[in-house]
């Protein structure tokens, strides 16, 4: 009876034991599905949200700002074109009214190929001679506005001199057709006579005429 007794403990040694659930490998498993680090997630989701519609606002502001400067963009060109145009048409009517050109300094002038020699004529017309013997010639208002403006700043003191000398030189000839109409108006008296009928005047005249082709005969 001893013996027997004694083999199920033996075998009880021998059996397999059952495994009993490791609580950290549990707390492990849990931890996966916690809830509190899912909240976080979608917070941080949301706030991602958040700065894309941001960013989306901002953009479309820029957009609504760009398009905006792109049309009044659009009308200065617009009416920079025109002004440049009638601008150097006066020019070109004052220069050839006064008979005159300009030399330019080639320094002043923006252009990429090397110039020696600028000018502008009296048709209105910006002439440049390259270094290498390169002739290029168009109306003043054929090129970029950067390089009228400094045509401009060059030339506009020059047409002032001019435009004072030939105001000098007119106002001579209006001095001088003054005082030559003063002298007729009193020789015209002075051969007409004073104030007198028609009749005696037309007869003066006639007197005056019929001496006058006598002579030539």
């Amino acid at each position: 009876m001893e013996e027997m007794d004694a083999k199920p403990e033996e075998n009880a040694g021998l059996l397999p034991r059952k495994e009993e659930g490791n609580p950290k490998t549990m707390v492990e498993e849990t931890s996966l599905f916690n809830p509190v680090e899912v909240s976080g997630i979608s917070e941080v989701l949301v706030e991602k949200d958040v700065e894309e519609s941001e960013v989306e606002e901002k953009l479309q502001e820029l957009l609504s700002g760009i398009s905006e400067e792109t049309l009044q963009l659009r009308e200065f060109l617009v009416e920079e074109n025109k002004l440049v145009s009638e601008l150097c048409e006066s020019i070109r009517q004052i220069m050839g009214k006064l008979g005159v050109s300009f030399s330019i300094p080639p320094q002043d002038i923006p252009v990429k190929k090397k110039v020696k020699r600028v000018v502008l004529n009296g048709e209105g017309r910006l002439i440049l001679f390259s270094e290498k013997g390169e002739v290029r010639s168009g109306f003043l208002s054929e090129y970029p506005p950067k390089i009228i403006m400094a045509v401009l700043w060059v030339v506009m003191p020059k047409l002032a001199r001019v435009v004072v000398r030939y105001r000098k030189k007119v106002s001579k000839r209006v001095g001088f057709f003054r005082k030559l109409k003063k002298e007729l108006e009193s020789i015209a008296k002075a051969v007409v006579g004073g104030k007198e009928g028609p009749g005696k005047s037309a007869g003066e005249t006639g007197d005056v005429e019929e001496s006058v082709e006598g002579r030539e005969g």
